[in-house]
């Protein structure tokens, strides 16, 4: 496990914003109700929660569309690819079947909840990310309330309180 984390640490340094995200996943200390109990039934859990979890983050960055494709891009044995698989803790031999990706990321919505609430608690506790900066993106928001009509907006009437006077900016 330790070098499995300090050859996380060692690629923390690249430049690729994939592997130094994958990085900050892999050395984080989870919640210990995240893992499934080892006297469970059904098949064991080869693969620990984060190495999945990080797998998944790779099938969302580079938008592949299907757990076949995931398996695929772990496959290929690329520079880029191998450094990837070894930053998610898998060995450049050792690569989950896709049928293990298939039943995994099914049932990652249980897990990811608390994941991101323990990586949110953390990086606020490390200042990686500051909590009252907020980001939005370019949708536009629907004001509350009624609506300013065309015809009053020209004449410049308000007829009822609580109109938004402002929402003709965008």
């Amino acid at each position: 496990m330790k070098q499995i984390q300090s050859t996380r640490q060692a690629d923390y340094s690249s430049s690729s914003v994939i592997i130094r995200n994958l990085c900050l996943v892999g050395i984080i200390t989870w919640p210990c109700n995240s893992v499934k109990h080892r006297h469970s039934r059904g098949r064991p859990y080869v693969y620990s929660p984060t190495i999945i979890v990080c797998c998944f983050i790779i099938r969302l960055w580079f938008r592949l569309d299907s757990n076949r494709s995931l398996h695929h891009f772990l496959s290929v044995d690329l520079p880029y690819n191998i450094k990837v698989k070894r930053v998610c803790g898998l060995s450049v031999l050792q690569l989950p079947s896709r049928r293990t990706f298939d039943r995994r990321l099914k049932t990652i919505s249980k897990d990811i909840r608390e994941r991101i609430l323990t990586m949110r608690n953390l990086f606020v506790s490390q200042d990686i990310v500051m909590p009252h900066i907020l980001a939005t993106d370019s949708t536009l928001m629907s004001a509350k309330g009624k609506f300013w009509h065309v015809s009053s907006m020209k004449k410049d009437i308000v007829r009822r309180l609580g109109i938004d006077l402002d929402e003709t900016w965008s």
